[in-house]
């Protein structure tokens, strides 16, 4: 028998063999409630969270950075402390052709250098990941009303950190290992950054904190998928672009180390984490054609899924669109969906 062979039989047993010590078994009632209490905490506790609260807690300080009119709406520059000595840059787009409150969207941006620039559309209209990807998204949102809140996620943007080495080391590499040697995730960090800002929309009277929806893009998805599970303020849940199996997309092919949370496997598969959403609107969107998180699994998922919120008595509050394309942003699907629930 080959080395080869020998690697794959070892991860075949993994894929198949690692229990869901977490998972939906059916639960109705007040076992549903308790299982989706016991998957949060385990939720948390994987991705690094108890080790981040213990840095202590601190004032966010908000502080606003600049201020500029834009053509329909205004674009503010705010960062926030969400560490001791951690502070996070966002853009609050406020829509000028409606009054306040404004309901918000979270608008979490993919895997980009370019982090929240992107999702605002600060880049050129004419490159791809805005003329053919459609990924400004938060630009998107104000124009439909809403108050678009865009951070940068951590490792991306201006929370890039140290430049690639001689090595070709990114960003996300570093700063996952970095992170797991004081028990804590990447993905933990940039969870913990969204559920901060959550603090500072229910502190902003122009914004309406009854109506925070949150919409993510592929890694963006996978970081609003994990904060919408620990925290029912955030509703509707929009995943575009990420939302499959675990053991057919992050387990089968290879993807940043920032999509590696240690442990959640163990927990359950993607369709428990999100389980732990119901009864809140939540609409996966993908491409048929996606190279890095096949239809075949998103389709399993949300089979699965579609039974968790049959458990919640919300079967028509969970959506699945499957467009004609590769990995991109879907507005034609995703927006319809928000629209008609905040």
């Amino acid at each position: 028998m080959t080395a080869s062979h020998e690697m794959k039989q070892y991860l075949e047993r993994l894929n198949g063999g690692t229990t869901r010590e977490y998972g939906y078994e059916g639960q109705t009632g007040v076992a549903f409630a308790a299982w989706q209490d016991a998957i949060q905490k385990e939720l948390a506790s994987v991705l690094g969270l108890p080790a981040i609260r213990a840095t202590g807690s601190s004032d966010p300080a908000p502080e606003r950075l600049t201020t500029e009119t834009k053509d329909g709406y205004e674009r503010q520059t705010w960062q926030i402390r969400t560490e001791p000595d951690f502070r996070v840059p966002f853009d609050l787009l406020l829509p000028e052709a409606s009054e306040p409150p404004y309901p918000v969207v979270l608008a979490i941006h993919g895997h980009c250098e370019d982090g929240r620039a992107l999702t605002v559309g600060e880049i050129p209209a004419d490159r791809p990941e805005i003329a053919e990807e459609r990924r400004d998204f938060a630009r998107q949102a104000v124009d439909r009303g809403y108050a678009a809140l865009a951070p940068d996620m951590r490792a991306f943007g201006d929370l890039a950190g140290p430049e690639p080495d001689a090595d070709g080391y990114r960003s996300c590499t570093r700063l996952q290992k970095v992170a797991q040697l004081f028990g804590r995730t990447l993905a933990g960090e940039r969870v913990w950054d969204i559920l901060q800002l959550l603090e500072f929309v229910e502190r902003r009277s122009v914004l309406d904190a009854e109506r925070i929806g949150i919409v993510g893009h592929s890694g963006g998805a996978a970081a609003a998928m994990f904060a919408a599970a620990l925290d029912d303020r955030l509703a509707p849940v929009a995943l575009n672009s990420y939302f499959c199996t675990f053991d057919a997309s992050i387990v089968a092919i290879d993807h940043c180390e920032c999509n590696y949370v240690p442990g959640i496997r163990r927990v359950g598969e993607m369709w428990d984490v999100a389980g732990a959403i119901a009864p809140r609107p939540l609409a996966v969107v993908t491409g048929d054609e996606d190279p890095i998180f096949p239809v075949e699994g998103t389709r399993r998922a949300f089979d699965e899924l579609t039974e968790i919120y049959a458990a919640a008595d919300a079967v028509d509050a969970c959506d699945l669109t499957v467009a004609s394309g590769v990995h991109r942003f879907y507005p034609d699907a995703v927006w319809p969906f928000v629209d008609a629930r905040l």
